[in-house]
């Protein structure tokens, strides 16, 4: 595949508004004159039709390695940066234990706000039982406003929004849990789970496109 101009693409959906997905798949294109292996570093996907896309960031490293590549006459470059964004920590959860992807807070469009980001809209996941206690707790309140988004209020009156993914997971956003006290967030460590790179959901259209949706 020949790429003659990289462009960004700054939208989780395509121009046909069908959602795409955060892929790793080992993927080689010629782009500048230079062989270019993507190994591991993330890019945007139609699974459906198997176009690509590419983040902001992947075309900035992209772009890098291939000016370096060409500086050192070489014919090929393999690019493997998501290491250094998987050893990072946010500033926001210094002192939680919570279970999350720098990746997908700088690679799925609309969550990086600023440079240096303190990572607030980062997905944190959990198992979907993790909605329960807060349905029949007397303390706590959830408000389903449509299948895929709502709200928790929690005991001390903090509202903290969800969604639930493709999958049936439940996200949140980092930046909203890492506040709350002690005790619930020792019941979100017990339900967290491992990063999902799925946020499709009313939840981000909701929060990241500032659509309205209103009670189911």
């Amino acid at each position: 595949m020949v790429i003659d101009q990289l462009s960004s693409h700054n939208s989780y959906f395509d121009g046909d508004g069908t959602p795409l997905q955060l892929c790793f798949d080992k993927r080689s294109f010629q782009y500048a004159g230079v062989r270019v292996v993507l190994n591991t570093l993330p890019y945007l996907i139609n699974r459906w039709t198997g176009e690509i896309f590419f983040p902001a960031p992947s075309v900035a490293i992209i772009e890098k390695e291939v000016v370096r590549a060409k500086e050192s006459k070489r014919s090929g470059v393999t690019v493997n940066q998501v290491g250094r964004f998987s050893r990072g920590k946010f500033p926001v959860a210094v002192g939680t234990r919570f279970k999350y992807s720098v990746i997908e807070h700088f690679f799925i469009p609309g969550l990086l706000r600023g440079i240096p980001s303190d990572g607030y809209l980062t997905p944190t996941y959990f198992n979907k039982d993790v909605l329960l206690k807060y349905e029949h707790s007397e303390s706590c309140n959830l408000d389903q406003t449509t299948p895929s988004a709502g709200s928790i209020q929690v005991k001390g009156g903090e509202t903290i929004p969800y969604g639930i993914n493709q999958s049936g997971s439940v996200v949140m956003w980092l930046g909203d849990i890492v506040s709350l006290s002690e005790q619930e967030k020792q019941y979100l460590y017990s339900e967290n789970i491992d990063p999902q790179y799925d946020l499709h959901s009313d939840f981000y259209n909701s929060q990241i496109l500032g659509e309205w949706f209103g009670a189911i």
